[in-house]
């Protein structure tokens, strides 16, 4: 999975950051009744999070129906009662976004968490990309995804970060902030390869990376993220 966030600055980035994060917790699809309730209220406990709404199947299958207007091959295959039902609030802080994108997947009734792009105006120069391993990665496997990573061109200060390392990050920037710091646990983190890209180069080719042995999901993400 392949996508685009957008997030908070901090007082050491420049305006051109700028930018919230979206947050999209789809649920189940035969989440119960009060499964649905708890985990908006989850979601709407969360430190950052606002705007809080739910999509409705119908609402994403108008959508999605629009995204691919171009594609009717894939529109006719599509049906509402195949959408799930998700959560979006924005996330008005990006050093926490990850925690609780880590912490909304653990609730029961959830089947997926997504941070996508919010829009801002004017768009940053520069992304995050964060390539994020399977927990039963190997070594073999880590150094091919960092082979990979090392040869894209316009890749900048490329760096790994091992789980335990990801853990004490978000523990360390989730500090009071409410509860976030007690509900995130070590197993939900993992190790990732971070780095930064110009916003304007072709990034077509990060795609490729979700395909690799070991590697779990591909995020392109605020600076201010890694």
């Amino acid at each position: 999975m392949l996508l685009l966030v957008g997030s908070a600055c901090t007082t050491s980035e420049p305006p051109e950051e700028a930018g919230h994060t979206t947050l999209a917790v789809f649920l189940d699809r035969n989440v119960t009744a009060e499964q649905k309730s708890a985990v908006e209220q989850r979601i709407r406990s969360m430190p950052s999070v606002e705007e809080v709404a739910l999509e409705t199947r119908d609402q994403a299958y108008e959508h999605r129906k629009e995204s691919l207007k171009d594609h009717p091959d894939l529109l006719a295959d599509l049906k509402p009662e195949f959408m799930p039902e998700s959560f979006h609030a924005t996330v008005t802080d990006a050093s926490i976004a990850e925690a609780v994108e880590l912490v909304m997947a653990g609730v029961d009734g959830v089947g997926d968490v997504a941070l996508t792009t919010a829009k801002i105006d004017p768009l940053p120069s520069r992304i995050g990309v964060i390539v994020r391993l399977e927990a039963t990665a190997t070594d073999a496997q880590r150094s091919a995804v960092e082979k990979a990573v090392r040869a894209l061109p316009h890749a900048e200060s490329v760096a790994f970060e091992d789980r335990a390392a990801a853990y004490e990050r978000l523990r360390k920037h989730c500090r009071g902030k409410g509860e976030l710091a007690a509900q995130l646990d070590p197993q939900m983190t993992r190790a990732s390869f971070r780095f930064q890209m110009p916003l304007d180069r072709d990034g077509r080719g990060l795609s490729e990376f979700v395909k690799l042995d070991g590697v779990d999901v591909v995020r392109l993400v605020p600076v201010a993220m890694l």
